[in-house]
């Protein structure tokens, strides 16, 4: 069965779009609990990990290098909200937060 790489791309940016602008959100409400943060982590990474399995997928198959560039990008976006969400956690426990890998290159 043949995956419509376009379609499968776009719905999932459609997702991680949705999430990229309601995360950081619900990460800034100061009312914000323990479990509830957990719950925001455990699914984006979720997502993210669903992401990476299509990631995955397109690489054992020929797509267009454009799709792979735009797949790329959204994978960033969902390693972005795993990282602030996981951060969020881990404050709320008292830990130091962890720098996203990117971060680090601009000090």
């Amino acid at each position: 069965m043949a995956v419509d790489w376009l379609a499968t791309v776009q719905e999932h940016g459609e997702i991680v779009q949705r999430m990229a602008a309601t995360v950081p959100e619900v990460l800034s409400d100061p009312d914000l609990t323990f479990d509830q943060a957990s719950l925001l982590y455990r699914d984006v990474e979720q997502g993210a990990q669903d992401f990476d399995k299509i990631l995955e997928h397109m690489g054992e198959v020929d797509v267009d290098e454009a799709l792979v560039e735009a797949a790329e990008a959204l994978e960033t976006i969902w390693a972005r909200l795993s990282v602030a969400t996981a951060n969020r956690v881990r404050t709320m426990r008292g830990l130091d937060p962890i720098e996203f890998a990117e971060d680090k290159s601009k000090d």
